[in-house]
């Protein structure tokens, strides 16, 4: 069947028109891996054809809260005027109501979850991998090892630009003759808004950094018990959100050196093994031992690169004067 004709099916389709041997046929033509896309492409055309109507699973469980509320408030009631008349039929009755709400519920749940995994990529990375990207409107991401970001699969709305980020990326933002903001999303609850600017996003459970390169950005943050709202940063201003959720402003002579990653170069000024060890288990999945408490006390200065966890310990081992040893996934530092 040619794209045409499939075109026309899947939009009857997408209206409700279909038959069942038309549904067959569409199911059989999505077994092919390359049919799936184009579904999904033809469906966001026909969507955007045919405004649909969204729901919102937060304001369903409200309306279920609401009316689970009416209906306790009513059975008080009933109960108060003939507490003995069949009160086994109204618990049946609310059982099957209830049952048919959660059914319900259900369905509008997988029907959001199944939108969002349609409308929306995930762009991850594996330990030890570093990716570049090209977003929907020409920004560039540099995305460290061990993260991801998600974004529009279709490209940005009209109003604003939104990604969300785990791990860590660097962005260089390509401004747009409507000054669209652009819009960075952390588990932390720390979001970094832009026009058009380079920066670095680190968001590890260890905490999260924001480091700006060029241009201007506005950072939130509603994680502290007091949100920061607004706050502006210039190039060379950091903010650092800690395990605890405590935020600090810095100023860094060289906000370059926060993406030096992209190149496999690694820039350490009196940077305490502790955090060394949390590079490793973060970029390359090691687990560090310390044989003894000193080693730990040690701090690293240097620049150096390593396209590789073996390249990265032997330099750290020389610049700590110590030796080390690797099994699997555990690496020891001794004397």
């Amino acid at each position: 069947m040619n794209k045409a004709i499939m075109k026309e099916l899947l939009f009857a389709h997408f209206s409700g028109r279909s038959t069942a041997l038309q549904r067959t046929t569409i199911a059989d033509w999505l077994q092919h891996p390359e049919n799936q896309l184009l579904y999904v492409a033809w469906l966001d055309e026909w969507e955007r054809q045919h405004l649909q109507y969204m729901a919102e699973e937060e304001t369903a469980f409200e309306l279920l809260n609401e009316r689970i509320d009416a209906w306790n408030q009513q059975q008080n009631i009933e109960e108060t005027e003939e507490r003995s008349e069949l009160p086994v039929r109204r618990r049946f009755a609310f059982v099957q109501w209830l049952a048919a709400a959660s059914v319900v519920l259900l369905l509008v749940a997988g029907m959001y979850a199944g939108r969002s995994h349609i409308f929306y990529q995930t762009i991850e990375t594996a330990f030890g991998e570093t990716r570049h990207l090209t977003l929907p409107d020409g920004s560039q991401v540099s995305l460290n090892a061990h993260s991801s970001l998600r974004f529009p699969r279709f490209g940005f709305g009209p109003r604003s630009r939104v990604v969300w980020l785990t791990g860590e990326a660097a962005f260089s933002v390509q401004h747009t003759p409507t000054h669209q903001r652009f819009l960075v999303k952390t588990a932390r609850g720390v979001q970094v808004e832009v026009l058009g600017t380079e920066f670095n996003v680190f968001d590890r459970p260890s905490g999260t950094k924001v480091v700006l390169s060029k241009g201007a950005i506005q950072l939130n943050y509603t994680g502290a018990k007091k949100a920061v709202r607004g706050l502006r940063l210039k190039p060379g201003d950091a903010v650092n959100v800690d395990a605890k959720g405590n935020l600090t402003q810095m100023r860094i002579d060289e906000p370059e050196v926060s993406s030096a990653w992209k190149e496999h170069r690694f820039n350490f000024n009196s940077t305490p093994v502790r955090e060394i060890v949390e590079l490793l288990h973060d970029n390359y999945n090691l687990r560090v031992v310390l044989k003894n408490q000193e080693i730990g006390e040690r701090t690293v200065t240097g620049s150096f690169q390593a396209d590789n966890s073996d390249e990265f310990l032997q330099v750290v081992a020389e610049l700590l004067e110590i030796n080390y040893k690797q099994k699997d996934s555990t690496v020891t530092f001794f004397e």
